[in-house]
């Protein structure tokens, strides 16, 4: 019988950062038994703004950083911040404690057993293991449980569902008003085609797109919006993935493009004003691995056209790598080998 693994998954608590731990941490849960929980790592503002390396040496005992005492075997920390805490438990209990970093940590990666990074970041170690995008919490289960949950609202809205995924600015992006004119055109065209649209903007989404978005759908019943900004019951997102039969997702977001791309159904991208820069390696990923390619204005026609693909499962194919050098390097010398 395979024993329980003590599991402690740390980040600054943004959702963004934490749910990518959180997703690896049940991922991993999947394949042997986790005894999860999770810590918030709570610094000062000026104490966040320091070098991660600088947080470690002013702090380098892990109850600092309200680790506990006595550290679980496994230790999973996703962003900035919980850098510096796995180089103090590292430091601390060497060996006996495995840690991975989700994310490119911008130092040597052998200060960790174990990280994590995107595929379009380019980090390259003997203890490095690459996914394309991110770690997520998102499962086909969770999906079809979602679109359940929200039947009676869906059962109003004709087939075929398209849903449209709107995210914001970004370091690299930028929704201006050209863009969101020809996303809006986009959705009144399939409005008009006969489709139904699910629509949900995010946290990063101008207010003034979002008021725009609010004004369309009240010209149709076939469209339900769900503003990401303000709280109106259970988040019906997940409802939107499990329920689509095509999807249609703003370019400037990683984690809504590989997310749309675990239903398996087709994907399309709206663009969006910047230069993509290291994405530009992603978006050749999807395309090559789950057919994404931009939105030429016909649904139809690509989704008859467009070569059916295995849902992108990288969560799970990562957990499963992880299990096994876990259990490889448990009995040696502690030693991750890829």
């Amino acid at each position: 019988m395979v024993s329980v693994l003590p599991c402690l998954v740390i980040s600054d608590g943004r959702r963004g950062i934490e749910n990518q731990a959180l997703g690896l941490a049940e991922a991993l849960g999947r394949v042997r038994p986790l005894d999860s929980k999770s810590l918030i790592i709570k610094n000062t503002n000026i104490f966040k703004a320091l070098p991660p390396k600088l947080q470690a040496f002013l702090r380098p005992k892990p109850p600092r950083y309200g680790l506990p005492l006595t550290p679980p075997k496994l230790v999973i920390g996703c962003g900035r911040q919980a850098i510096a805490p796995l180089l103090a438990l590292k430091r601390s209990y060497g060996p006996d404690v495995f840690t991975i970093y989700i994310q490119h940590p911008r130092l040597s990666p052998r200060h960790f057993d174990l990280v994590i990074a995107p595929e379009h970041d380019r980090l390259s170690g003997g203890n490095v293991l690459s996914m394309i995008g991110s770690p997520n919490r998102i499962t086909a289960n969770g999906l079809e449980q979602a679109a359940e949950l929200f039947a009676s609202r869906l059962s109003k809205l004709p087939k075929p569902r398209i849903s449209v995924l709107i995210g914001g600015p970004s370091k690299t992006h930028r929704l201006d008003q050209a863009s969101h004119q020809m996303h809006l055109k986009s959705v009144k065209s399939l409005l008009a085609s006969g489709y139904s649209v699910l629509l949900s903007t995010s946290r990063r989404t101008p207010e003034p797109a979002n008021q725009d978005w609010r004004g369309l759908a009240k010209t149709s019943e076939n469209i339900w919006f769900y503003d990401g900004h303000i709280p109106t019951g259970d988040n019906p997102y997940l409802a939107f993935l499990g329920a689509a039969d095509a999807l249609l997702v703003t370019e400037d977001s990683t984690n809504m493009l590989c997310e749309a791309c675990m239903t398996g159904r087709p994907v399309f991208t709206l663009p969006m004003a910047g230069n993509p820069g290291k994405f530009s390696q992603l978006y050749s990923a999807l395309q090559q691995r789950c057919h994404v390619h931009p939105f030429n204005g016909d649904i139809g026609e690509s989704t008859h056209t467009a070569p059916a693909y295995t849902p992108l499962q990288e969560t799970d194919r990562i957990a499963l790598r992880i299990h096994g050098l876990m259990a490889r390097n448990e009995h040696s010398d502690h030693e991750v080998r890829l």
